[in-house]
């Protein structure tokens, strides 16, 4: 499933030339070409256990493919010098499966935190940006303070959806964002993510 925004996307900002992923004698993926463009919405669909996942890690570095290239912004990730590569990563915004908040923190130091991490910004900066974000969300003001535990399913999505935005990523990666949400939270959801890609101008890659 692919959204493109009006005009015709020009520029790849991520290409998969023959990716081969394998884990022992088991083939996960065998010679896969993909191309995500500028503005565009790209799903990959598929059951459990069909490679959704090891897809987008091999993407976002933090798995190294058996065979073939991922560059992503025309730089290939593994080949990089750390801080080159961490400057890349800075644009990138990554939604993992069941939110992975961290669980002793608020929501909003949830959002805060890679802001003071990365970007240097006061605490009282990083929680003000991080309020923004939380709107941008979809989250009321009421759910700021609150831990994780406290959160319904949703919530912990849009929160983890705010942390994603925190630093203004140009690439959302998101790894099964409805998953174990009802059809009507879904579908706000997926609104949601059009919104935030036309708004931002995101390119967007999900997986579910």
């Amino acid at each position: 499933m692919v959204s493109r925004p009006s005009r015709p996307p020009t520029e790849a900002v991520i290409q998969v030339r023959g990716l081969c992923n394998r884990f022992g004698l088991q083939s996960v993926h065998e010679n896969l070409d993909l191309d995500v463009y500028k503005g565009e919405i790209l799903a990959v669909v598929g059951g459990s256990g069909s490679g959704k996942s090891v897809l987008l890690r091999s993407i976002v570095g933090l798995n190294r493919p058996s065979e073939g290239a991922v560059r992503v912004f025309g730089q290939d990730l593994p080949s990089l010098p750390q801080q080159q590569r961490s400057q890349v990563e800075r644009r990138f915004g990554v939604l993992f499966q069941k939110g992975a908040l961290f669980s002793s923190l608020t929501v909003t130091e949830n959002v805060a935190l890679p802001l003071i991490e990365h970007a240097g910004l006061s605490r009282a900066d990083a929680e003000h940006l991080a309020a923004v974000k939380l709107a941008l969300a979809g989250l009321p003001l009421s759910a700021a303070d609150k831990y994780p535990a406290s959160l319904s399913g949703g919530m912990i999505k849009r929160a983890a959806l705010a942390r994603a935005l925190a630093l203004d990523p140009d690439i959302l990666f998101l790894d099964e964002p409805t998953a174990g949400l009802d059809p009507i939270g879904a579908a706000a959801f997926d609104q949601l993510i059009l919104t935030l890609r036309d708004a931002l101008g995101l390119s967007v890659f999900l997986v579910t």
